[in-house]
Order: C-alpha cells, then structure tokens, then sequence
C-alpha cells in the first residue's frame, strides 16, 4: 500500500508551476522503472526488471551514449489508455483546469499502476507548453516540426526545473534510433520513446482528429539526469498524432523534487535592507508590494533542483558489457562499440 499526498506548488507571485508529489511507501517495495549505475559511466534504464536503455557517459562528461533495447517484452502498457470519458470529464471543467486536472490524472494512474512505477521521495509534475500555444478548444495551426519550442512556465522561484525542448530533440517514434549520442555540449535534451509505435492505426487516427479538435491530452514524460533526456511514459501515439497534425501539444514532465539552502550573504542582506529603508523615507508613494517581494526574494534561500537517483549495482559494469556486446551484434551495430565502450564522440 502506498501513502502519496499532493499539493500545489505556485512561486512567489502566486503563479501555478505544477503539482508536488509525497510518497511514503509502507510496503518498500522496488519501483518497476528505475536507474542502475555502475563504474566507467556505465548505466542502464530498467523496467520490470529488464533493461530499456544502457547509457555509457563521455569520459569528459560532455554528453551520454544511449543503446535504446527494441526487444523489451513489457515496454507497453505502463498506464492504462486515456478514454473519451477522461478527455470529456476534464474538458468539462474548463479551459482554465486543463493542465492542471491532467496532472492529477496522471497522478493517480501512476499511483495505481499494477507495479509501482516510483520511489519513495519528492517528485514534481510541471507542464511543458508549447512557444506558440493555441486557444484550448480551438483548431491549432500547424507549426513545422522542426520550429517547435517547449518551455516550463516562467516563475519568480528559485527552481532549476525549467524544462526546454525542441522540435529537432525529438526522436522518431515510428523507426528510433538503436543508437545515439546525447551532446549536452552542443545539443539539448532527447525526447525518447520505449518503444516504436505502429503507424496507420486507429487509435492514431482517433488522437489526430482530437489533435485537431484542440483536446489532445498531454504527453507524459519523465526527465532523467543521468541520460540527460526525457522518456515517454504516456503518449507515444498522441505524440506521433501532433507530428503528422503538425500542432505542438502540451508536454507534463516529471522528475525526483530535491530542495536545499544556499548560504546568506549577511553583508548583502544589509546593504539591500538600507536601500529600501532609504527609498521608502525619501519616497512616500515607493510600492509596497515591490518592497516586500524584494525582501522575500532577499531572505527565501530555498533552491529546488531535480536530480534521478540510481542504485549503484553494476560494480565494474561486466555483465553490462556483456549484454550491450550481444545486443549491438545481434542488431548489427558494431560500429558504435569502439566509442561507446572507450567513452568517446569519435573513434
């Protein structure tokens, strides 16, 4: 049985940002989906205990090799499918609802997985919108895919969850890459999907129609630092449906929510504190308002970050080598071993 609360997390200003997410597992159980490290930078993705990606990080830290595994058994049907019924009970409570209803969708279909999907800790659910973001409810104009642009909402706290995504970070869902390099030097982070979705079906058509309509659900995804990138865990098929519509949809992002305290600066603290105390005596009609999100800002040295936690099982990283050894020959894909496994960009 797990325990889990929400609340809503909104900055400074009052602006929404997202949901936070408390977890207290009584049963400590291990989450299906979770990260393995190792020594050499050698880590692995695994669900249900097989492994989804193997990920190799650059000697210089600079960027990240992923081997994304296209023969897991059990990479579908995390969540059960959203239903017409979702989309009309949520769309009835209003435009101004929409993400926010979603997110506790989301929420409570990962909470009543059939395996636990997460881990006992902080986590935080934000949105992810579109640059150029639509009317809800009305017909979107298609945007080219390759100028698409995803961002978190603006916000006066201090967070580093600021997601950013774009169009040409998106790997193809139809055919992905075994594959690939994650630049963190001259690229952003990878959108990746866990498995190739089918094309021409009709749940594909269906999510097109609602993509049209103004009413496709978000995406959900999870941001995991150590591969530096964002994995699907629902919505390969809404996803795909908003690339052939051409109309950005609506990412949620989730990650582990960690928060710490920088130390005070007391000699600035006191300079600002005599700055305002000057202007409020010199000047009667000084803003109030502005006086006081001066001082929060001054004093709140709150600083919430997300990372990804791992359990450090790999030891030297053997039997990682030997599974990506077989799997790299069996698809073919020998050329990527030398750089892989010497943790380079080039050979």
């Amino acid at each position: 049985m797990t325990d889990y609360w929400w609340q809503d997390l909104v900055d400074r200003n009052n602006q929404w940002q997202g949901l936070e997410l408390n977890l207290k597992d009584s049963q400590k159980n291990a989450p299906a989906m979770e990260m393995l490290s190792g020594h050499y930078g050698r880590m692995a993705l695994q669900y249900c205990g097989e492994t989804l990606f193997w990920a190799s990080m650059l000697e210089d830290h600079s960027g990240v090799w992923l081997i994304f595994n296209a023969d897991h058994p059990r990479s579908q049907g995390m969540l059960p499918p959203v239903t017409s019924e979702d989309i009309e009970r949520i769309k009835a409570k209003g435009e101004h609802a929409w993400t926010g209803e979603w997110c506790r969708y989301f929420i409570r279909q990962l909470m009543n997985a059939p395996a636990p999907l997460l881990s006992q800790q902080r986590w935080l659910i934000r949105p992810m919108l579109p640059h150029q973001q639509s009317s809800r409810y009305s017909s979107p104009q298609p945007i080219p895919t390759e100028n698409w642009r995803f961002a978190s909402p603006e916000s006066t706290e201090n967070i580093t969850c600021r997601w950013t995504l774009y169009g040409a970070d998106i790997s193809a869902l139809t055919h992905p890459d075994l594959v690939r390099l994650v630049d963190w030097w001259w690229g952003g982070d990878l959108l990746l999907g866990r498995y190739a979705i089918q094309p021409n079906t009709g749940r594909l058509k269906w999510w097109r129609k609602k993509c049209r309509e103004g009413t496709l659900p978000p995406i959900l995804v999870w941001y995991i630092a150590g591969l530096g990138s964002y994995v699907i865990l629902d919505g390969h098929y809404r996803l795909q449906a908003a690339i052939e519509e051409q109309i950005p949809p609506l990412f949620l992002v989730l990650s582990e929510l960690n928060e710490t305290e920088y130390p005070a600066d007391v000699v600035h603290q006191a300079r600002i504190v005599q700055s305002l105390e000057k202007q409020l005596a010199n000047n009667p009609k000084y803003s109030i308002n502005a006086a006081n999100q001066t001082l929060i800002n001054l004093y709140d040295r709150r600083y919430f970050y997300a990372s990804t936690h791992s359990r450090a099982i790999l030891g030297e990283g053997g039997q990682w080598a030997i599974d990506v050894e077989e799997y790299l020959q069996k698809h073919h894909l020998q050329t990527y071993r030398e750089r892989i496994f010497r943790r380079v960009k080039e050979d």
